[in-house]
């Protein structure tokens, strides 16, 4: 059964799939990148509001969560610093 990590944006929860691992990048104050490392053909971009190393960190927790919670616990939330938000997610694919 496949984990989530459950992301709260503007629009409500958005769920990334977590499949074989994922990792992080964030770019900007307004921007991140959540990539899946089994499959670099796309990434989720995260529009930002305010996003610091902390939201980061929050992201990579979530995902440390989500690999020891059993399958029946399917979406871990990301606890997301206070003054930070994610105002959407938009699936990208690298061409």
């Amino acid at each position: 059964m496949d984990k989530y990590l459950k992301i709260p944006t503007g629009a409500g929860n958005h769920n990334i799939p977590v499949g074989n691992g994922l990792f992080v990048e964030r770019t900007s104050a307004t921007a991140m990148r959540v990539y899946n490392t089994a499959a670099l053909t796309h990434h989720y971009a995260l529009t930002t509001v305010g996003s610091t190393a902390a939201m980061t960190l929050a992201i990579e927790e979530a995902i440390e969560q989500a690999a020891v919670t059993p399958w029946h616990n399917a979406e871990v939330l990301v606890k997301l610093p206070v003054g930070e938000t994610v105002t959407s997610i938009v699936m990208t694919v690298f061409s």
